[in-house]
């Protein structure tokens, strides 16, 4: 009900506007000659918190406009591991973790936290399964490289990835966009604008996106990867003079099959991956999310330009997932359930002079709180073989029955204060120093309970063990930022910076043994960079070198329930060295050209001795990090063609990637192998009323692709699963 609210409030604000606005749809585009006027025009970006142009801020970033997104069929975070190549994003247990520069945190259990962590109009989400809403109706998304963790919050050792959404403007106006393909897809998005008044305005907006799934399973579930997701926001914006004060609420809702895992035996030998047939399956698969969310911003400019802000929200989600848990060390096909409900509170007050000022200051207070409630658990679906019903050992069967459940509650709070200044030390050189000191704390109460006859062996005691997951943390730590910007001229900036990172430890569990502890990351980050626009803005070339001294690096292994094993481990050192370079330009009045490339060199220190999911010791000293692929590359081509009172433009683009690890510790069977993966688009757009059709095609080559790769030591199986398969449809869109 919620949900079908936001998206009737979209159709509704869509009926005035129309009206009001046919006659804007009347003027012919100008946006082809402006551009060619300032070349690629001047991105604005909130990197640093406070509005400055991509090319003048001394931070590696990408941007992706929300039409750009929409053009390149990116409707998820998961999907901009196509476009960018220091990004790269795996499923896992139906969720997903995010690494950039090779830095990723594989923790997604109740007490993890991710690395590179995904934030929406600055609401820091915690939570995996819930980073890919929100991607509709956006005006960009940010990627920040590096750590963030002095201005945009906690645990960014590795990157921020930031979501700004359009927020209600004072004109009126609104857009629809419908797409359909393959795979039974059909896509669709609108949002409309209304200006009520000189101060107050609204904004309403919507999403579905569905398909059926790319992965045939052969057993119950049928088909994975498929999707049927809709989501809807509403906003309201009130500005008179020097204050404004916004509020956004927007409802998700998730229910598919869920990620398709093709298994192979653990320890191989590796499945050749070049033709995929349907995957076993045991169980009946699903996931489903239903979440709530609120942000609220309220903001002042004093006439002595000083800016105040306070920004909050409250975010409620619901998660459940199953998944096939069947494996050969015990007669029953199984699922392992999972459950848990986060509820998350967000607030951040910060006070800055004027940006322009030779000193320019910004502090301020950072609270998150976050209760959730785990209710999960391996369970047996039904008994196979002689203990199926009907088997001669029938009455030894357990079937309908937990194994193992696990019932916690987490609490996790963190408080930060911080502040950077900005001091124009000449016209051109700039000094920046910046430092953060967070509080974190985190508890979990509750119990696992094991049955060992549904656990370990239909001819086991019938034993019921409880085993307490109580856990407790209180860590304090700073982190800090210096760096030094220097503009030998309007166009060209060279910047240098030191960057201290951390994100915080936690405690973990398999259910038969007390809560075993790890560490905080901490990460010393150096980064040397330069951006430069030449010819008008029609060449734009940045680059950056940067080294890493990662320390207490957080990482992740599975392991049988009944060894006592830990899933979470600090491994020790490591060192990252890398070089990232991206050249645009503007070939004459129709071409577009894109080059962006990564290079990137990972080892783990000397004498690490980790334990495998199976307890045994392993050497993986000298090893690489998991998700860093030496070099990645993206690039595109758009090219302009006058056709029929408008024009038509065809579009290439391509992503390669070197190979590289899904575990730190560099096992072959889990290691995806080099790629390249491309993709295409034809569109035409009339010079005359606003809208614009377009075919494409992704995947181009039809390549399996691996997303994730991970040795389980409860099921007993490799885990595989893959990108999407070759997809193409028609997508038409109107602006109004």
């Amino acid at each position: 009900m919620r949900l079908a609210f936001v998206l009737l409030s979209t159709s509704a604000l869509a009926v005035p506007v129309m009206a009001q606005a046919q006659a804007a749809t009347d003027a012919p585009a100008t946006q082809e000659a402006q551009q060619q006027e300032q070349g690629f025009g001047e991105i604005i970006v909130t990197a640093n918190r406070t509005a400055s142009s991509a090319q003048d801020t001394p931070i590696a970033l990408n941007v992706y406009s929300g039409d750009a997104l929409r053009d390149a069929g990116v409707s998820s975070v998961r999907d901009l591991a196509a476009i960018d190549p220091s990004v790269n994003i795996s499923p896992s247990a139906g969720a997903a973790y995010v690494a950039v520069r090779g830095i990723a945190s594989t923790d997604v259990t109740e007490i993890g936290d991710p690395s590179v962590p995904i934030a929406r109009d600055g609401f820091y989400t915690n939570r995996p399964f819930s980073i890919n809403a929100s991607m509709y109706d956006l005006a960009r998304i940010e990627v920040l490289k590096g750590p963030q963790g002095t201005l945009n919050g906690r645990n960014s050792t590795g990157g921020l990835i930031s979501l700004i959404t359009n927020r209600p403007a004072f004109t009126n106006g609104g857009y629809s966009t419908v797409e359909v393909g393959n795979y039974g897809t059909f896509n669709g998005e609108m949002g409309a604008n209304l200006a009520l008044s000189d101060h107050f305005a609204v904004r309403a907006s919507g999403t579905f996106i569905t398909h059926d799934g790319y992965r045939k399973l052969d057993g119950p579930a049928k088909e994975g990867d498929d999707e049927n997701f809709a989501s809807g926001r509403i906003q309201a914006l009130y500005k008179n003079g020097g204050f404004s004060a916004w509020v956004s609420y927007q409802h998700d809702s998730r229910s598919v099959n869920g990620d398709a895992q093709l298994k192979s035996t653990l320890g191989g030998p590796k499945p050749s991956f070049k033709d995929l047939d349907a995957f076993p399956n045991n169980t009946p698969t699903s996931t489903r999310l239903e979440g709530d969310r609120i942000r609220w911003e309220l903001a002042y400019a004093t006439p002595g330009n000083l800016n105040f802000v306070y920004a909050g929200g409250y975010d409620k989600q619901h998660w459940t997932n199953v998944l096939d848990a069947t494996g050969p060390s015990y007669p029953a096909n199984r699922q392992f359930r999972q459950s848990e409900t986060p509820k998350t509170w967000n607030h951040e007050f910060r006070v800055s002079n004027d940006s322009a000022s030779r000193l320019f200051v910004q502090a301020g207070y950072f609270r998150f709180e976050e209760n959730n409630t785990v209710d999960s658990g391996l369970y047996n679906l039904d008994m196979t073989g002689d203990y199926a019903v009907g088997g001669p050992l029938e009455s030894f069967g357990q079937p309908d029955q937990y194994g193992i459940k696990f019932d916690y509650k987490i609490k996790t709070r963190s408080q930060a204060v911080f502040a950077q200044a900005e001091y124009d030390l000449t016209d051109q050189l700039e000094l920046s120093v910046g430092g953060r000191y967070t509080w974190d704390k985190k508890s979990r109460a509750g119990q696992a309970v094991l049955f060992l006859p549904a656990l370990a062996s239909p001819f086991a005691p019938a034993l019921t063990l409880t085993t307490p997951g109580d856990g407790k943390l209180s860590e304090n730590q700073p982190t800090w930022h210096v760096g030094l910007n220097y503009r030998p001229s309007a166009n060209s900036m060279i910047y240098a910076k030191y960057d201290r990172g951390y994100k915080s430890g936690g405690f973990n569990s398999n259910g038969s043994a007390a809560s075993v502890p790890y560490g905080p990351e901490k990460l010393d980050a150096f980064e040397l960079g330069t951006k430069n626009s030449f010819m008008g803005n029609t060449l734009q070339v940045n680059a950056d070198v940067f080294y890493s001294d990662y320390k207490g690096y957080q990482a992740s292994q599975t392991s049988g329930v009944i060894s006592g094993g830990s899933g979470i481990f600090n491994v020790g050192s490591a060192k990252i060295l890398g070089a990232e370079a991206e050249v645009k330009a503007l070939l004459g009045e129709h071409t577009r050209v894109g080059i962006n490339a990564a290079y990137l060199h990972t080892k783990f220190g000397s004498g690490i001795v980790a334990n495998d999911g199976d307890g045994n010791p392993v050497d993986i000293s000298g090893n690489r990090l998991p998700n860093a692929p030496t070099f990645t590359t993206t690039a595109s081509i758009d090219q302009d063609f006058a056709l029929a009172g408008g024009k038509v433009t065809a579009h290439l683009d391509g992503k390669y990637s070197s190979s590289y690890y899904f575990s730190v510790f560099n096992v072959e069977d889990i290691k995806t192998s080099s790629f390249f993966m491309a993709n295409a688009s034809l569109s035409y757009e009339p010079e005359v009323g606003g809208w614009k059709v377009q075919a494409f095609v992704r995947n181009i080559f039809d390549k399996n692709v691996l997303a994730y790769a991970q040795q389980n030591f409860v099921s007993y199986s490799d885990n595989y699963q893959f990108q999407p398969p070759r997809t193409y449809g028609v997508r038409a869109s109107v602006n109004f």
